[in-house]
């Protein structure tokens, strides 16, 4: 049975790189089979770890607060069969929605928009330290390059109109940069697609005795 999983594998690759002469049912099938698996795999992690685990851990120690998060739990199988109930559903959903929106914007905060600030004001404490020039070069381009993309989201419109051309001209400038930064990350993720493509044929090479 071990021998079958790679021509399994090797059909499956096919399926998939067919949707490069244009969609077909197989390839749908395809992803349809993928999406039903992540689902399926999901499913029993959240089952087996998260839920199993925590309620029988809760259950031997006697935890009475289990009993929120499982009663909003329920609350979401109101929108099922009859719809008398089914505003309760909300309130469980605009919990989840509430907590999503915050750990979001925390993360922006935290995880994005300080640590850039943190890394831009090092960037002017070291600039006269560095020794090598190189390093000083990359942090003030760094520097330049936040300020100009910042300026680019200014939406408000300028009292002064002598202001309005040196204005236009930044922000012009920190979009264009923007758009550079943009076309590297695509750049970066189309270079992973292809990477994850020359194994695929790789793969299939060495089944079939290519390689």
């Amino acid at each position: 049975m071990s021998a079958v999983w790679p021509w399994i594998a090797v059909a499956l690759t096919l399926i998939v790189l067919s949707r490069a002469f244009g969609d077909n049912p197989v390839f749908r099938l395809s992803q349809y089979l993928f999406v039903g698996l992540s689902l399926g795999y999901t499913a029993t992690i959240i089952v087996t770890d998260v839920l199993g685990k925590n309620v029988s851990d809760a259950v031997q120690k006697g935890d009475l607060f289990l009993a929120i998060p499982v009663i909003l739990g329920l609350l979401l199988f109101t929108r099922l069969g009859s719809q008398q109930f089914s505003w309760t559903a909300n309130i469980p959903l605009a919990l989840l929605f509430c907590v999503a929106a915050a750990l979001a914007i925390a993360g922006t905060l935290r995880g994005t928009l300080l640590p850039q600030l943190q890394i831009s004001l090092f960037s002017v404490s070291q600039l006269t330290s560095e020794p090598d020039i190189s390093v000083s070069i990359g942090r003030v381009v760094l520097l330049i390059g936040l300020m100009l993309v910042l300026l680019s989201f200014n939406f408000t419109r300028q009292t002064t109109p002598d202001a309005q051309p040196m204005g236009r001209g930044l922000a012009r400038i920190g979009r264009w940069w923007l758009i550079v930064s943009l076309g590297i990350v695509f750049a970066g993720a189309l270079i992973t697609y292809q990477t994850a493509l020359i194994d695929r044929i790789l793969f299939l090479s060495r089944q079939f005795g290519l390689g």
